[in-house]
């Protein structure tokens, strides 16, 4: 596994964004949502174009719910590990 960067601060644009864990040379970055994230469609909503903005400058944003980081790290930390290879080496 990569070092993340914890809490990485981006500009896009006139706006900065704080990332859960990104990884800068394959330009992914890990969202790590609380047990209450999501709770209705506004929450979600803001994500989604929090996400869209983050694409505009390469970033992919993948996110894990607090349900499978506790019940299944192993299949998360898999499934980060194939996403990282994958972009490794993409701008």
């Amino acid at each position: 596994m990569p070092t993340f960067t914890g809490q990485a601060r981006i500009r896009v644009g006139a706006r900065t964004i704080y990332l859960d864990m990104f990884a800068e040379a394959e330009r992914v970055n890990i969202e790590l949502d609380g047990a209450t994230s999501h709770g209705d469609s506004a929450e979600r909503e803001i994500d989604l174009h929090r996400d869209a903005r983050l694409a505009t400058v390469g970033i992919l944003v993948v996110r894990f719910s607090h349900h499978r980081l506790t019940t299944d790290p192993a299949k998360v930390r898999q499934e980060t590990l194939a996403i990282l290879t994958n972009r490794h080496g993409r701008p």
